[in-house]
């Protein structure tokens, strides 16, 4: 892996020197934060617990309070009362302009920060993994087309992997440093940009 200095290349200003803006990471993250959710809690009401069929006493006569189940939910084994059941939705949409726009200022956030960085991956794979364990040891996200960077490097704990037309504001967060591929910075710029 050589490192390339930045003032070597020619970078996109729209991608590379975003001003930083809390509130749309924090929006951008909660909404796939909240499309991860499965939402499949299953609490058991009182018509779905088992039991319960027959009244406990008599309605009158007793002294005690009406009772017609024991799986009410006032009872120790009874059903609740509010319960959760089925499939709840959490998916928000989310405007493709927000997601790159987030995801342009994190990149410019961390090269500011110097937590991002630009290399070439060569051939020699021992020297390749080497280079990157000697400089990183913890969390790496990787972003690269290259299928030879990708073997020599997937099965590294630490390592994560993506391509650049994938690369979200998601991975950005969850990685504390980022090296980003030379060939991949132009497909980087064309999607963050819309082509323009």
């Amino acid at each position: 892996m050589e490192s390339i200095d930045v003032k070597e290349l020619k970078l996109n200003k729209e991608v590379w020197k975003v001003p930083y803006n809390a509130d749309l990471i924090a929006q951008v993250i909660y909404i796939y934060r909240a499309n991860a959710r499965k939402g499949s809690a299953n609490i058991k009401s009182r018509g779905d617990v088992s039991g319960g069929g027959k009244k406990p006493w008599k309605q009158k006569g007793t002294g005690r309070a009406r009772a017609g189940s024991t799986r009410s939910p006032l009872w120790v084994h009874g059903g609740a009362a509010f319960a959760t059941v089925g499939e709840r939705v959490f998916d928000r949409r989310l405007n493709k302009k927000m997601a790159r726009k987030a995801v342009c200022i994190m990149l410019s956030d961390r090269l500011k920060d110097e937590k991002l960085a630009f290399a070439t991956f060569g051939s020699d794979a021992k020297a390749e993994r080497k280079a990157v364990l000697d400089k990183y040891n913890k969390s790496l996200l990787v972003v690269t087309g290259n299928e030879e960077a990708e073997k020599m490097l997937r099965n590294i704990e630490f390592i994560n992997i993506i391509t650049p037309e994938k690369v979200n504001a998601k991975h950005l967060l969850e990685n504390r440093n980022i090296i980003v591929d030379k060939e991949s910075i132009n497909i980087l710029e064309t999607r963050l940009t819309n082509g323009k």
